[in-house]
């Protein structure tokens, strides 16, 4: 949208024309939406609004298309600033074709196939976004915006028409790499997979859960080798307390969870069958561990204006992220809760977790610590009898600055700057935004080494992974925040027609 210094002297028109992102066609009978007034596009894609008298939102929506693969993203029409046509892009979605079929090649009806989307917020974590069931033929078709995706089917029992139960499969094969294993979709792209999950039989495992549940039967979750939930139906003895369950051959996590968020009781072991019924397996419910915060101020922090006053700790945004697989809950991250007495705590499930903070205000993390581990560069590994043994936080209000300019083509520009951090720390990414006239600053970055970036739109991708920001690495600068130093950074926007590849 081209800029006037100069605001209209009456009722204007706006007009523009909305056109598909990859093809560059026009697309016609789109919807386009400014305040409350709308009209369809025409055959050339073009629309127009007479005698326009205020700045409003502008809306364009049509099925099967997106103005932002990422988010909802209407434009803001300012009267004062438009010069000329607008042009408005809408990207086509994605398919993804599915064929699954048992090992032998017969299709499978049925299997319910789910999508899910990488996302990054300051947390990095699988959304699930669409699914659908395979027809007569072990066909299904998941139209689905551009982005980061698996695919995964679900754990079927055996039923009245089937003795073997059909095994969940995971596409990619996610492993332990720090790599992100995904398939990249790109807008109007389709893309084909023939998935083969393995048939077995199910043998009888006979499980005890000992301990003062805090709750009556706490039910029992089966996890799969590769992070995907079985779906079990125990039978229960009464006079034992033995709660059969069947599972089929291959390793799996079983675990009881019975209380609420403050208060928790967990048991886990793990188990392996093959081929033939396991008995004696034992959940022993034990409480999961409440770690408390500690904070304490740098010493050389300053407090002589009222933006520096010392943080309470729910201030500094912090949550748990947790590291491990699981297709179903997409890796629950654990929060702070406030305690009776008045501190702040964590109940954290028994895992394997990443301290991070969302804070943008004056005060970082400086140090992390739990135990001997540092968590500012090391996984919280929450086990029982945990409980108690605090995560101590030393916080810091000195910090540097950063300053400059955003422009797109050679013009100045708003646009959205990224600071990847190449410092250990628990803010990964820091985002900030620039005025209509390019320039940003900000005083609270703290201190280290960034890689920095510009995009005309905003976009949730996690730069920090070299898989993602590959696209992005040539638009990229070095930039090192010092304490209390101003920085100086000018960026170039990365092009909305180069934002989704």
């Amino acid at each position: 949208m081209a800029q006037s210094s100069q605001a209209p002297a009456g009722p204007t028109t706006v007009s523009g024309q909305v056109i598909n992102a990859v093809s560059g066609q026009p697309v016609s009978r789109a919807l386009v939406r400014l305040a409350d007034r709308s009209m369809l596009t025409n055959y050339e894609g073009r629309f127009q609004f007479e005698q326009v008298t205020q700045d409003g939102v502008l809306l364009v929506t049509k099925p099967g298309f997106a103005m932002n693969p990422d988010s909802f993203s209407p434009a803001n029409v300012i009267l004062s600033k438009l010069s000329g046509q607008l042009t408005l892009r809408l990207y086509p979605e994605a398919i993804i074709t599915v064929h699954v079929s048992e090992p032998d090649g017969d299709p499978l009806q049925g299997i319910f196939i789910t999508s899910q989307r990488y996302l990054f917020d300051g947390s990095r974590r699988w959304v699930t976004v669409g699914g659908g069931l395979t027809d007569t033929h072990g066909d299904a078709r998941l139209p689905l915006s551009a982005g980061e995706y698996r695919l995964v089917t679900r754990y079927l029992a055996p039923n009245a028409d089937r003795d073997e139960a059909i095994l969940p499969l995971v596409v990619p094969e996610q492993t332990s790499s720090s790599t992100l294993q995904s398939v990249h979709l790109h807008s109007g792209q389709e893309m084909h997979f023939d998935l083969h999950p393995q048939l077995s039989r199910t043998y009888p495992v006979d499980v005890t859960v000992k301990g003062a549940a805090l709750r009556s039967d706490p039910a029992i979750m089966v996890t799969s080798s590769i992070g995907a939930r079985i779906s079990v139906s125990p039978r229960k003895d009464a006079g034992s307390g033995v709660q059969r369950i069947d599972l089929p051959n291959g390793s799996y996590t079983l675990s009881a969870r019975s209380g609420e968020q403050g208060v928790v009781e967990m048991a886990e072991t793990s188990v392996s069958v093959a081929n033939q019924g396991l008995s004696g397996v034992t959940l022993n419910l034990q409480p999961a561990p409440i770690i408390p915060i500690e904070l304490t101020i740098d010493p050389a922090s300053t407090s002589d204006n009222s933006a520096s006053s010392p943080p309470n700790v729910n201030q500094l945004g912090l949550f748990l992220e947790n590291q491990q697989q699981d297709f179903d809950s997409g890796n629950a991250n654990a929060t702070l809760i406030t305690r009776r007495d008045g501190g702040s705590a964590f109940t954290v499930p028994f895992g394997t977790y990443r301290l991070r903070s969302r804070s943008a205000g004056q005060w970082y993390v400086k140090s992390a610590t739990y135990g001997s581990s540092d968590l500012l560069q090391e996984n919280l590994v929450a086990t029982s009898g945990g409980s108690g043994v605090p995560i101590r936080l030393i916080v810091s209000n000195q910090a540097g600055s950063v300053q400059g300019t955003t422009s797109l083509g050679g013009k100045a520009a708003a646009g959205s700057i990224y600071l990847v951090s190449l410092t250990p720390g628990l803010t990964s990414m820091i985002s900030l935004r620039s005025r209509d006239d390019g320039s940003f600053s900000s005083s609270r970055i703290p201190p280290g080494s960034y890689r920095a970036l510009a995009l005309e739109q905003p976009r949730q991708i996690d730069f920090t992974d070299p898989t993602l920001a590959a696209p992005f690495t040539s638009w990229m600068q070095n930039i090192t925040v010092g304490t209390g130093v101003a920085s100086n950074l000018n960026l170039d926007e990365v092009p909305v027609e180069d934002l989704f590849p």
